[in-house]
């Protein structure tokens, strides 16, 4: 293919937040579209597919103006160079998103959290994809939770930070995007952590792995960490209390809902799932002081002007699943359910272990994560 003027996935993210008049052509069927897609911060995004731009190329000139740039993207950044260079065969300006959609939802956004007392924690947020991840230093250690598949922002700010990576932990074996754990592992040589309970769900690499169950603790830089089980998102769903002063949830408590009980257990087994969450969020987490940071690993994404951390006592008063005994409660959380993520039993597989090509496995993270139990997750659209 000859050469098409690309723009860097970070790089274009960047235009989004704080440029002017973007205009973001998605060449993508309308179906994928509606699912999920690009919104600039100023600007905006129209969906032309492929097929109809060859048919009728003059179609895009309608479309933008001459004071707006414009970016093309497809799923994987490949349709996007097509069109782009049709584009500008027309005279029509245009750039194409390196990897795409896949590209753009793995670029990672970093800001501190504010904790008292001796940690140190950096939140990384697919903002796209609405996935959160931390870095946590004390002393000169870090551990990293729930990394993506791209770890090297991880060990870019650990490097900026003085901290050597000497632990990597999956609060449970995720159904919405890939991990990135056991790479990051490899290339620091920290310990790879998970629950007995993510052994028990078949890992192929369970020989590589340090468990840590409920209650059991660790030093971090001088520093207590403990593992607090958390199940009822997934079996083997696990938090981290740091200290006394935040907790790093996992899946099972968000800052506008609660976990959804049916990614692991199926349809079938939602129901006692769901009473499980219940009983984890009151034996649990409500014991935990209200000062309690809540650190989430998940949101409904979009565009953040800081990190996402709230105290347990905002999130008691704003979640009002969390006052509801157990058969509303269940019968609350089922009610309200949004579609699965997309690919979420192939994407199980992968981090579980199973062989896959990194272009394949690349493809599988699409659409938002849909991890909580609540309809407004669905279709989530970067804004």
């Amino acid at each position: 293919m000859p050469s098409v003027p690309e723009i860097d996935p970070a790089a274009f993210e960047r235009d989004l937040r704080e440029g002017a008049d973007v205009v973001v052509l998605d060449t993508r069927p309308p179906h994928a579209f509606a699912e999920w897609h690009v919104q600039p911060a100023r600007g905006r995004t129209i969906n032309v597919t492929e097929s109809e731009l060859y048919a009728e190329p003059e179609k895009a000139r309608g479309l933008v103006h001459d004071a707006s740039p414009l970016y093309v993207i497809c799923n994987s950044g490949t349709a996007s160079r097509r069109v782009a260079e049709l584009l500008e065969e027309h005279g029509i300006e245009a750039l194409s998103v390196h990897g795409g959609m896949i590209g753009w939802s793995r670029v990672l956004r970093r800001d501190d959290v504010l904790v008292a007392g001796p940690f140190s924690v950096v939140q990384f947020r697919r903002e796209a994809r609405g996935c959160l991840s931390y870095l946590v230093v004390a002393g000169r250690e870090a551990l990293v939770v729930d990394p993506g598949p791209d770890v090297q922002p991880y060990l870019n700010e650990a490097e900026a930070r003085g901290a050597g990576i000497v632990r990597v932990f999956d609060t449970h074996i995720h159904a919405d995007h890939l991990s990135g754990a056991r790479e990051l592992a490899e290339r620091t040589g920290a310990t790879l952590s998970l629950s007995p309970a993510s052994l028990a769900r078949g890992v192929s690499y369970a020989d590589r792995v340090d468990t840590l169950a409920d209650g059991d603790v660790f030093d971090l830089g001088g520093e207590t960490v403990r593992a607090v089980a958390l199940p009822g998102h997934t079996s083997d769903m696990t938090g981290l209390l740091l200290g006394h002063v935040a907790l790093i949830g996992g899946d099972s408590l968000f800052a506008d809902s609660v976990a959804r009980p049916d990614l692991e257990a199926g349809d079938e087994g939602a129901d006692e799932g769901a009473r499980q969450l219940h009983h984890t969020l009151h034996a649990k987490i409500d014991p935990l002081p209200g000062s309690t940071l809540l650190l989430p690993c998940h949101y409904a994404g979009g565009r953040l002007d800081g990190p996402l951390a709230v105290p347990l006592a905002d999130v008691r008063r704003d979640v009002p699943e969390l006052g509801l005994g157990e058969e509303a409660f269940v019968e609350r959380i089922l009610g309200q359910m949004p579609p699965k993520p997309a690919n979420f039993v192939a994407i199980i597989g992968v981090n579980l272990g199973d062989e896959i090509a990194a272009d394949d496995a690349a493809r599988l993270e699409i659409g938002a994560n849909n991890c909580a139990a609540k309809a407004e997750w669905a279709h989530a659209t970067m804004q």
